[in-house]
């Protein structure tokens, strides 16, 4: 069968129990501290679309089936035209039969990191799907990437200048980082116009949790936290600004399971596109670039979306690099994969790869200090994302098969989605998720589809197809019960 057309969780022998497990908590932000797993659990646990769908009997993995959990399990299900259920991993054990090796039943968690994997082996005795632990170790973690691209090289592209820190000496190192940039601005006659500034990232950070962005603008220094524009702090002093930055990672991080910080120059940049690709049987997959919504203020991705570049520069930039990206990540994923002794072929995952394209200013820096103007990498994200999970939604409310093909297909039609969509506080976000499947049902025969990923306010959101006007549809629906729910 064509690589294209193979689903992705299929196995030589068919199995019969299948689970996603959306280990945001346990996997994404395994070094943060207590509080900020909780607080992400809490907004995200309830999302999973990377479910193994070709298996007779699918469920959810969770901690404990709460009535939130439940109740999207059940859209989920009128969605799919299957029955989601949310087992707890007692209960996920309870069910399995004894079976042989290759019968074992599958679990799709949303990264594998090494203590996932031995959880699911060992716990759950079930196998899972995904990169490989010792890769996504070295990927997943952003001061091992970086010196992991210093090391095997991603052509094409270079890690920014940046500094591998500590917790403690975060201050610093940073005024360090800040001093060099300073000198450099003023050698390339640049330092008048170009704002200092760092980019302070936990090194086991993941979507902005764990990370800090301090940079010069207009007559003070700003600080935005966790990528979260709507709470910026503003300073005076440089002193100031960085011990708020150092303050705050101290707070989320739990340095007893990693101290480092990558402190990296904030660089002028024009877009940040990342791209997606999948590893199945040797081949590494191309989704294409894939674009981040960024709040204004703040350079955390709050969404993605179908690529669409927005200059006429990023055009000709995307018809350039976009075949050429997907070359090098491929040739980079075979390097590592042979740096922890791994065999390629055996590889089954998803991948996400982050690029930063210099701006006006940077590209003026690049010239004068005689470098060759290149992209910059921002990290790698060696699982589930936003993007891809939201396209394996999709793929199960359209009831097609789990295969690249098909997510591929899915892209061309457009996809966008946004994880924090902001709605009057008064109205029950459960209704709007009632209103959202009943609207979506009546628009999915002209390919237009709004599916609900989290029933909370704000919501977590999937526009596809015309995304003007499914955008459109859901503030009518918010619109309307406001009106209605005010009376």
């Amino acid at each position: 069968m064509n690589i294209l057309h193979t689903p992705l969780f299929a196995t030589a022998t068919p199995r019969r129990i299948g689970a996603g497990f959306h280990n945001v908590g346990s996997g994404v932000l395994r070094a943060s501290n207590h509080e900020t797993v909780r607080k992400v659990e809490r907004f995200y646990g309830e999302r999973c679309g990377h479910l193994p769908l070709d298996t007779q009997d699918v469920c959810v993995l969770v901690e404990a089936p709460t009535q939130a959990i439940m109740s999207q399990m059940a859209y989920l299900s009128q969605l799919f035209g299957k029955v989601i259920t949310a087992r707890t991993f007692e209960d996920f054990t309870s069910v399995q039969p004894n079976v042989a090796e290759e019968e074992l039943p599958l679990v799709v968690p949303y990264i594998n990191v090494p203590e996932t994997e031995q959880l699911i082996r060992l716990e759950l005795g079930a196998e899972s799907w995904g990169v490989p632990g010792k890769m996504t170790d070295c990927l997943k973690n952003k001061a091992d990437f970086y010196v992991l691209i210093d090391e095997l090289g991603m052509e094409g592209f270079v890690t920014p200048d940046y500094r591998i820190s500590t917790l403690d000496a975060v201050i610093q190192d940073a005024q360090i980082v800040l001093s060099q940039a300073e000198e450099m601005y003023a050698q390339a006659g640049l330092a008048p116009y170009y704002p200092l500034g760092v980019v302070m990232r936990a090194a086991e950070s993941d979507g902005n949790y764990g990370s800090s962005l301090v940079y010069e603008r207009n007559s003070g220094i700003i600080v935005v936290q966790d990528g979260d524009a709507e709470h910026i702090q503003t300073y005076t002093q440089w002193q100031e600004a960085l011990t708020s930055a150092q303050t705050a990672l101290s707070t989320t991080v739990n340095p007893q399971s990693e101290n480092r910080v990558v402190i990296s120059r904030y660089v002028d940049i024009i877009d940040s596109p990342g791209m997606s690709a999948v590893l199945i049987n040797g081949a590494v997959i191309s989704l294409g670039w894939n674009g981040q919504l960024q709040k204004e203020g703040s350079k955390a991705c709050v969404g993605t979306s179908t690529y669409r570049p927005k200059h006429e520069y990023m055009q000709r930039v995307q018809e350039q690099y976009e075949d050429f990206t997907a070359n090098s990540f491929e040739a980079f994923l075979h390097k590592v994969a042979a740096h922890c002794k791994l065999d390629f072929t055996t590889i089954r995952g998803v991948a996400n790869v982050d690029m930063m394209f210099p701006g006006t200013l940077e590209r003026q820096l690049q010239q004068r200090r005689k470098q060759p103007m290149v992209p910059y990498l921002a990290e790698c994200n060696p699982r589930w994302t936003n993007y891809t999970d939201a396209i394996m939604t999709l793929l199960g409310a359209k009831r097609r098969t789990q295969t690249i093909s098909h997510m591929q297909l899915t892209i061309h039609e457009g996809i966008s989605t946004v994880d924090k969509y902001p709605f009057p506080t008064h109205i029950d976000p459960w209704v709007v998720r009632e209103q959202i499947l009943e609207r979506d049902t009546a628009l999915q025969h002209e390919g237009t589809r709004i599916i609900c990923r989290m029933a909370k306010n704000p919501l977590g959101i999937i526009f596809a197809g015309n995304i003007e006007r499914a955008q459109q549809e859901l503030d009518t629906i918010i619109a309307r019960l406001a009106n209605y729910q005010r009376f």
